[in-house]
């Protein structure tokens, strides 16, 4: 019998919290700071492929700290900080892998379309120290992070509403530059695993063709083999836009049927044509017209280094 889920986490919007013992698993293990991990992370995404080889590493974001320069507090603060914030996403991964096992037991996970894929790049929500409640940063109430020394064991749990620091939200985002909100790749370019064995078989690909979230459905669409109705119940239907990915399944090398993206949020703006892309960042309460516009060849470079 067919079977739809759309199973929505909460991770890793903050809080960022789990059980304690997945937090335990990640002590010490972010200890280096996040220039070293940055740069490892990059190597690491070369290594594997998951990058372009030519892929440069963006400049650090303003207002990042260089790790050697934090007090010995913002340094314990911050690491505690993402300790928890890598726990929840692998108390996430565990709960996918439940369900990844009850698809294999039931003898569905050969012919199971599942799609995974993250929402935004990395929130800068944090500030450049970290939170232990997000909320203050939004209502702009500063923290001091020698007095909540006292709290640090809280992190990650029931009492705390913890959102990581920008120099942690920059290594998530690695190669690229800034985060969630903003219209560079560190806000735009998310992760996607399409698995589906029984019609692809290029198992653990690599996929580099241009997609946005609105192809979703169009896939799915494609795949049903459904054409959407124009009218629903004696309402007119705003057609579904999107470009089916169908063809990436086992053409890895085929050219995006994608043609144009735009993008905007809060102001910032973006439009990708054919593998340029053409980006500007609002200030808020500054006149459009006089904001200045960014060109990137994409098939060049990915991290858009250079405008």
């Amino acid at each position: 019998m067919p079977f739809f889920l759309y199973l929505a986490t909460g991770a890793t919007h903050a809080p960022h919290q789990s059980p304690r013992e997945f937090i335990e698993k990640y002590r010490g293990r972010f200890d280096a700071g996040w220039d070293v991990l940055r740069e490892e992370w990059y190597k690491r995404q070369l290594q594997m492929g998951i990058i372009p080889p030519d892929t440069k590493l963006a400049p650090p974001n303003p207002g990042v700290q260089p790790w050697d320069e934090l007090s010995e507090n913002m340094k314990k603060f911050a690491l505690r900080l993402q300790e928890a914030f890598a726990a929840f996403l692998d108390h996430t991964d565990h709960h996918i892998g439940r369900l990844i096992s009850f698809l294999e037991e039931l003898g569905e996970l050969e012919n199971t379309l599942i799609i995974l894929l993250a929402d935004n790049g990395a929130s800068m929500e944090g500030g450049h120290t970290g939170v232990m409640d997000e909320f203050k940063y939004f209502n702009a109430i500063s923290e001091d992070v020698d007095a909540i020394q006292n709290r640090l064991d809280d992190i990650g749990g029931p009492h705390s509403h913890t959102n990581i620091p920008w120099g942690w939200a920059q290594v998530g985002d690695t190669p690229l530059k800034w985060y969630k909100s903003h219209i560079f790749g560190g806000g735009v370019r998310d992760p996607l695993i399409i698995h589906w064995p029984k019609r692809i078989k290029d198992q653990g690909g690599m996929r580099n063709q241009f997609h946005y979230i609105t192809d979703i459905a169009p896939t799915i669409l494609d795949i049903l083999k459904i054409e959407p109705p124009l009218i629903y119940r004696g309402n007119n239907q705003i057609p579904i836009s999107g470009t089916s990915m169908t063809y990436t399944f086992n053409a890895p090398s085929e050219k995006s049927h994608k043609k144009v993206q735009h993008f905007e949020m809060f102001g910032n703006r973006g439009i990708w044509v054919d593998g340029w892309k053409a980006v500007t960042a609002h200030r808020q309460g500054q006149p459009y017209d006089d904001e200045e516009w960014e060109l990137y060849n994409l098939k060049e470079d990915f991290s858009e280094c250079n405008n």
